[in-house]
């Protein structure tokens, strides 16, 4: 993947940065990694590698024991206060009863924008309404979260983190549970921002997708097995070190053979 948004300081950059947790139980072990201004990362791993500890430190969810992170050469929360990084979570992660709107759940990524009354400006509205159209939603506006297939649960959470115009962005399993339609949207999506200079941080199981999709790859197993570009990092040797020989095999078959309608049945469970 080409881009010209490359610039020369690091949007997101982890340095020797570790985690654990009060019970002892150890996160993540001494990443260091580095994203550079338009560039897309997937984040992949076993389960339980420390994919969600990474993310979460990034996103200043988890504190680090040790290291540290930096956003456009801002802590995490200074980052957060000028709401230059969004977070699409994964389904599991909210409360679908929640008597809330399409149209309110985007709105929620313009709050660090607005006055202290929390009133939509004009601005805010067309944010909101430039969001939901791109994402295909603006006929759900006032339907209530609950009501809404996967797909357009997806949506909605991608539409509020474009509504915030967020420079770094997070996605937790966006591949999940949704169908052929939704997932080449989403893939869609994620190239236009990375052509308009956004910093993507993908979490998948999808791994056949990660050369259709990514410019880069972290493997995490607690410590970082591996990191760098798609071409030379997304290899059988690299695979094998995080998933098994076995996996390696199977995941670089379905890559070669991959197409936004298949990747869903690659994925790991």
């Amino acid at each position: 993947m080409s881009n010209s948004h490359q610039y020369d300081d690091p949007v997101v950059d982890v340095s020797r940065t570790s985690v654990r947790y009060p019970d002892g139980h150890l996160g993540i072990r001494d990443i260091s990694l580095t994203l550079p201004a338009g560039s897309v990362c997937a984040l992949i791993g076993p389960n339980g590698s420390g994919k969600s500890t990474l993310c979460k430190t990034i996103l200043g969810f988890t504190r680090p024991t040790s290291g540290r992170v930096r956003l456009m050469g801002m802590t995490v929360r200074q980052a957060q206060k000028r709401n230059l990084v969004a977070y699409v979570p994964q389904a599991e992660d909210v409360d679908w009863q929640f008597p809330v709107s399409v149209w309110d759940v985007v709105m929620m990524g313009r709050q660090g924008q607005m006055n202290w009354l929390r009133i939509p400006s004009a601005t805010d509205r067309r944010c909101v309404e430039e969001a939901m159209a791109r994402m295909e939603i603006t006929d759900l506006a006032r339907r209530q979260i609950g009501m809404l297939s996967g797909g357009q649960k997806k949506r909605v959470f991608l539409a509020r983190a474009l509504a915030q115009g967020s420079r770094v962005l997070v996605l937790d399993e966006p591949f999940t549970g949704v169908d052929a339609h939704t997932e080449q949207g989403i893939m869609g999506l994620i190239r236009g921002l990375r052509d308009e200079g956004v910093t993507v941080l993908i979490v998948t199981h999808a791994l056949s997708n990660v050369p259709q999709y990514c410019d880069h790859v972290a493997m995490v197993s607690q410590q970082l097995v591996a990191f760098g570009p798609v071409a030379t990092t997304f290899t059988q040797r690299h695979l094998a070190a995080t998933f098994g020989d076995v996996m390696a095999d199977t995941v670089l078959s379905g890559a070669e053979t991959a197409t936004p309608e298949r990747a869903s049945a690659w994925s790991l469970s």
